[in-house]
């Protein structure tokens, strides 16, 4: 598809020290292979690596290269998810549904796993490498000279794929928070929140009220917001804020109410109120879609959207599942899911990896709850935090907690019912891993 080029806008971090006898396999960014103009994107200031000195407010960055580009988010329907939790699964279970009804849909997520094309997906399929190269090649000096982030960049990018491909539909999964969000430039025709709990204090508030607020940011005017199933404290204040845009608000049912024999593809039981919060959002996008096309969609998730490390079983005896639980509400469902599908008679082990600015104290306690072997692994970059600092942590919270290197490899996955957990580097590395 051709576009106009536009007239540019003006414009204008250090790694975390691995231990040898703690390192989990690989790092994410040897998982990441890249050629040379994608790896000159990932030197972009990145909040996973940088830190939140890489965060800049305001859209003048994202508006600019989306103008740049001939604005290819106007080219297709647009739908916006936010949440503290559940906010990529319920995108996905979205995404997967209208593949399945034969809609030509496009999924943008972040962080991603192993490879910057997961971020921009189309019918469950990463965009191609070789486009991202030249793409990613002939907007880096744009990228360089607007001053804008990884983040702001991959998101371009992604709605580039996406127009270019002629999708119709676009599922769109807020990065942080949501109002100041670069995501919130786009015009989206529904909003949806899934959750509100306590993460990221330290940028978005330390209250469910105030981190309420700002995922409530997304909500435009006179159009649809659909919530999930949350604090009635974060849902009253979202129901306010909506209130004053005009908003309709769509509170949330529970999935068995409305379809009880459905089976999901992803394990948990929070994750039927995500699938319950997907129908919703669809409903209020909307969409009439028969049932066989939302069991397919749900029954089939991973695979039509390409979501991966929820809860994800990758070996059934003895149990390997690995998770991207990071905070401590994520923590508790994930561990919980887990040990319903343990069958080992021993001690269960968690394999956890968190970032210096997670909320460790709440997550032992967490862990604490529960039987549970646990051993800690390395994060890298400026919010990373080694096994030995988070075992030590752990312990001080009063948690037994141990390294886990190279030798332990063999026994703690090969013999053990096993939760890799925490980090999504950490499960990124599990999951090349076991390549």
């Amino acid at each position: 598809m051709a576009r106009e080029s536009r007239t540019l806008a003006p414009g204008a971090g250090p790694n975390h020290p691995a231990h040898p006898s703690t390192r989990w396999q690989s790092t994410h960014r040897t998982v990441v292979r890249m050629t040379s103009s994608v790896q000159r994107l990932l030197e972009l200031p990145r909040y996973a690596s940088d830190g939140p000195h890489a965060i800049k407010p305001g859209f003048d960055r994202i508006e600019s290269i989306l103008e740049y580009m001939g604005r290819p988010d106007r080219e297709m329907d647009i739908a916006l998810v936010a949440g503290t939790n559940g906010k990529g699964s319920t995108a996905s279970m979205m995404a997967a549904c209208l593949t399945s009804a034969g809609y030509k849909t496009a999924l943008q997520t972040s962080p991603h796993l192993l490879r910057i094309n997961e971020r921009m997906r189309v019918n469950g399929s990463d965009a191609p490498q070789d486009w991202l190269e030249r793409a990613a090649g002939k907007h880096l000096t744009a990228f360089r000279d607007i001053g804008t982030s990884f983040y702001e960049a991959t998101l371009a990018l992604s709605l580039l794929w996406f127009a270019e491909i002629h999708a119709t539909h676009a599922v769109v999964e807020t990065g942080l928070g949501g109002r100041l969000d670069a995501t919130n430039v786009l015009d989206a025709s529904v909003s949806v929140i899934t959750s509100v709990d306590l993460d990221h204090t330290e940028l978005l508030g330390d209250t469910i009220a105030a981190i309420a607020t700002e995922k409530a940011g997304i909500i435009k005017a006179r159009k649809p917001v659909v919530l999930g199933n949350m604090y009635i404290e974060a849902a009253k204040v979202i129901s306010d804020i909506a209130l004053q845009r005009e908003a309709p608000v769509w509170d949330f049912q529970p999935l068995a109410a409305t379809y009880p024999s459905f089976r999901l593809a992803l394990a948990g039981r929070h994750q039927a109120d995500n699938a319950s919060t997907a129908l919703r959002a669809l409903d209020a996008w909307g969409f009439v879609l028969d049932e066989t096309a939302l069991r397919e969609g749900l029954e089939h998730t991973p695979r039509l959207s390409g979501l991966r490390a929820r809860s994800e079983i990758a070996r059934d005896k003895p149990l390997l599942m690995i998770d991207v639980a990071h905070n401590p509400a994520a923590l508790k469902a994930s561990i919980e899911t887990f040990l319903e599908h343990c069958s080992d008679e021993n001690v269960p082990r968690v394999i956890i990896g968190l970032l210096a600015d997670k909320d460790i104290e709440a997550m032992a306690q967490i862990m604490s709850a529960f039987d549970l072997d646990i051993y800690t692994v390395d994060t890298d970059g400026a919010r990373g935090l080694s096994a030995i600092e988070l075992a030590s942590k752990l312990r001080t919270f009063g948690l037994t907690a141990s390294t886990a290197g190279y030798h332990l490899k063999h026994e703690l996955l090969e013999t053990r019912d096993c939760l890799i957990t925490g980090s999504h580097t950490v499960a990124a590395s599990a999951i090349e891993g076991l390549k």
